[in-house]
């Protein structure tokens, strides 16, 4: 008689998987290095306002808000169809599935995939340097602050119809989390800008584009 023996050899799954996620931590510090690097010489610009005796830095405060932007929860996913239906959990950077933290994904992929749904996310943070800078108001700041917010959920409106029509596609239902727009009102409202910086009256400065299709669209 022949005797067969089976023997089950344990494999660690984590090298495949940490790979991808060593590259997705590697590409984004050389993005947040990067985005640091031009906002401190743009600080540093002789036609930039003086802010060196701000507390904390200017500097700190808008890399404060990058990171927010980038890695703090933003939005709650609910996507319907005739096939399935799922919550997802998301920021700008990842995505936790069902809301379990065993189905979190950090990927680079992701958010440039995400990038157009929320990318005023980063126009906001650019209007709070703008302000310090005494190149904008407080009014154009809470704006493109609230745009920031509601640009997913915006979007998923827009889809909610065509995925009613079309039972392959999900129909999105987005719930905005205003971490950004908290953490960046609140810099707003307790750290003053530096002395000297005029209010601005937008006299002396050209429009962005987004400022000029509004001002198109009121004439």
């Amino acid at each position: 008689m022949q005797t067969t023996v089976n023997t089950t050899t344990d494999v660690v799954p984590g090298t495949p998987t940490m790979l991808p996620l060593v590259a997705d931590i590697f590409l984004f510090i050389i993005v947040i290095g990067i985005s640091i690097y031009v906002l401190h010489k743009q600080i540093q610009s002789p036609k930039a306002t003086d802010t060196s005796s701000m507390k904390p830095s200017l500097i700190v405060l808008i890399a404060s808000l990058f990171l927010i932007a980038l890695f703090a929860p933003s939005n709650l996913n609910i996507y319907l169809s005739d096939y399935y239906n799922s919550i997802y959990l998301i920021g700008m950077s990842w995505e936790i599935m069902g809301l379990y933290l065993g189905d979190f994904a950090l990927s680079f992929t992701f958010f440039l995939v995400g990038l157009p749904f929320m990318f005023f996310r980063f126009v906001f943070v650019y209007y709070v340097y703008k302000y310090y800078q005494g190149h904008t108001t407080k009014k154009r700041v809470l704006i493109s602050g609230i745009l920031g917010e509601l640009q997913f959920f915006l979007i998923g409106l827009a889809i909610i119809p065509i995925g009613l029509s079309n039972p392959y596609i999900a129909a999105i239902v987005s719930v905005p989390i205003p971490i950004l727009l908290i953490a960046g009102l609140a810099i707003l409202r307790y750290v003053p800008r530096v002395k000297g910086t005029s209010d601005w009256t937008g006299s002396d400065e050209s429009k962005e584009w987004w400022d000029k299709e509004v001002t198109d669209a009121e004439n």
